[in-house]
């Protein structure tokens, strides 16, 4: 008996050993913690936003700009270009550098700017950045010389200096940066929430009101930058039916399309005429008559119209053409269709098919959700929440000055070339376009252009310097831009979502309260990274495209969707997400990548863009932890 006990006695010593090598001590977890806050430090997010921005963001908006090209002014028809020009004159902008941050004294000279000198004599702590420029000439018969000349072109600011050796430019070791000095005063972008693009929302209408269901879609291709084209799949409440028809009709909005246009007519609209293949694209599933049967009214209201031709010009008649012939209505509606409905899923020739499995999807989500099998959408989730740091938002000023300058470039060419005058690119580029845009936003905090509709207030404060915790709070601070005099109490509440992002506690009291809240001590939030990676290894790992599949099979499988876009389907999800994550903690994958798993709803979604607020996890594996 006495051999037993020691026995056990032994065991358990054993398993205590073993245990206490698994098992993390308080003191490691802070030790973990200490070395993150080492290398990220407390601002790393404003940081790296305004670093890709720099890097990436300012290159790719000079390479989007399509080049000028510049004829001499037609004789017989003024305000239009010659199409029998003898000369032509193309301008193109190519490679842009960045140089240190200059000033200049009194006496021309030039100097190192340090933020210290910038601070204490009313500077703007700025970097010159220069931009190749080739002009051609191209003259009847002969392509004519190249010139290519290196233009100064704007400032851009840089706020933060990476030197360890801080205190010798008298600098505060303790300084953070992230912040930018415009005229000696310290200005911090506000992180400014938006709704997140390329997502299906379903939402509930309170009654009594003309629709029961609205489902929603802001779309934005990835590399388009312009405003989002949002799209309604809406259905009618039962009241709402005139003329006694109680069919609950299913309708879409457009962009630049007056009207509602019933689905079943968009789907013909897109090439798929017959009602089966239609179906096929929203319910997937035949034997699923509850759905069905709420399409019934949907496909009876567009049982005149039975070719696409036909509802193209249907389409057509309710845009913003009036009294044009069909084929240009009929042309119209195409470009309507194939650029601005859904650009993100795709804008070239032949993503018909892809668009109407998104859209039936869309509208899939809506017969759920009227059909009570799902909740509707949460607009507070802050899984559906996008941060604009100051890269986003820089990028978005750059661009509109950046098109503005090159407008500028246009008519100045223009003039000399009517005139009869040499062009000269030093007069051409006014450099000062950029520079003043982006002070002026800066110093004042409107975002936008000066006097211009949508500009928002606020995005750039004043750098709070009260105390040393004050300003790190404000550089990690973060503005929702809802009205301050709205009495909704939703947006304001802390939501289940916002654990470990949010700070509960730091927030305003008063009209602000709710809107404005930090960031918890370890989110980090995502500067985004192209798509094309993932969707490779997707293709390698057997996704199925949908030109592979039978619609039948859909609801056995799951979707899988890449920044909102519905890629394909796979049939083995736990392998695929295994996968991801092995070769995401490799670092083959972009650390920053979101894989989330929809178990009840068959979805896997990948997530690549910017703005996510992400969070450091120590990983268990198998209810082991994988740090040692």
């Amino acid at each position: 008996m006495m051999m037993d006990l020691e026995d056990e006695n032994e065991y358990d010593q054993q398993m205590d050993e073993e245990d206490d090598d698994e098992e993390i001590t308080q003191e490691d977890a802070w030790a973990v913690i200490s070395a993150y806050f080492e290398d990220k430090g407390l601002v790393r997010q404003q940081l790296d936003s305004f670093d890709e921005f720099i890097q990436n963001t300012m290159q790719e908006i000079v390479d989007e700009s399509a080049d000028i090209e510049i004829r001499p002014e037609s004789q017989h028809n003024p305000g239009h270009q010659s199409d029998f020009a003898e000369t032509i004159y193309k301008i193109s902008f190519g490679q842009i550098y960045l140089s240190k941050p200059m000033m200049t004294e009194s006496d021309g000279e030039t100097a190192t700017l340090f933020p210290k000198a910038a601070r204490l004599r009313n500077l703007t702590y700025s970097a010159p950045l220069y931009v190749d420029v080739s002009k051609r000439v191209i003259k009847k018969g002969h392509d004519g010389e190249e010139v290519t000349e290196t233009q100064d072109f704007t400032k851009v600011f840089i706020g933060k200096n990476s030197e360890k050796d801080l205190t010798e430019l008298g600098e505060c070791p303790y300084d953070q940066g992230g912040y930018f000095i415009i005229n000696g005063s310290e200005k911090v972008l506000i992180a400014q929430e938006k709704m997140s693009t390329n997502h299906v929302y379903v939402f509930k209408k309170r009654q009594p009101n003309k629709y029961a269901y609205v489902g929603e879609v802001r779309s934005m291709a990835e590399s388009q930058n312009r405003p989002p084209s949002t799209m309604f799949v809406r259905m009618l409440s039962r009241a709402s039916a005139k003329g006694g028809s109680s069919g609950q009709y299913i309708r879409a909005t457009l962009p630049y399309i007056r009207t509602e246009i019933p689905i079943i007519i968009v789907f013909r609209a897109l090439g798929f005429v017959a009602d089966k293949d239609i179906l096929e694209h929203i319910c997937y599933d035949f034997a699923d008559t509850q759905m069905m049967e709420l399409l019934r009214p949907s496909l009876e209201e567009a049982f005149v119209i039975q070719n696409q031709q036909v509802a193209l010009d249907y389409i057509g008649k309710r845009g913003a053409t009036v009294g044009v012939t069909k084929e240009k209505r009929i042309k119209y509606a195409k470009d309507i269709l194939q650029k601005e409905m859904l650009p993100h899923v795709g804008v070239g020739e032949y993503c018909e098919t892809k668009k109407a499995y998104y859209f039936g999807y869309i509208i899939h989500r809506l017969l759920l959700c009227a059909l009570g099998r799902r909740a509707e959408d949460d607009r507070d989730h802050y899984g559906n929440k996008r941060l604009d740091l100051a890269g986003p938002l820089l990028g978005g000023l750059f661009r509109m000055l950046f098109r503005k300058l090159t407008r500028d470039v246009r008519g100045y060419v223009q003039k000399c070339v009517d005139n009869g005058k040499d062009v000269n690119l030093q007069f051409a580029i006014k450099a000062k376009t950029i520079t003043s845009g982006l002070k002026y936003s800066l110093a004042t905090g409107n975002w936008g252009q000066a006097n211009a509709a949508g500009t928002r207030a606020g995005v750039s404060q004043v750098l709070n310097r009260l105390t040393y915790a004050s300003t790190l709070s404000h550089l990690r601070r973060l503005n929702s831009p809802i009205g301050r005099e709205g009495k909704l109490a939703k947006p304001r509440q802390l939501h289940n979502s916002q654990w470990g992002m949010m700070c509960p506690a730091e927030t305003p009291e008063g009209q602000a309260c709710g809107l404005v809240k930090n960031l918890a001590l370890m989110v980090y939030i995502t500067v985004g990274s192209a798509a094309y990676p993932i969707l490779e290894f997707l293709e390698e790992w057997g996704t199925e495209n949908f030109e592979e599949i039978s619609p039948a099979v859909i609801p056995q499988a799951t979707k899988i969707f890449v920044n909102g876009c519905w890629m394909g389907i796979h049939r083995d999800p736990d392998m695929l997400v295994r996968t991801l994550r092995k070769l995401r903690r490799r670092v083959d994958v972009n650390t920053e990548v979101g894989v989330v798993r929809d178990i009840r709803l068959k979805e896997l979604r990948i997530y690549t863009d910017y703005g996510r607020c992400s969070r450091p996890l120590f990983i268990v594996d198998k209810q082991r932890l994988l740090i040692k």
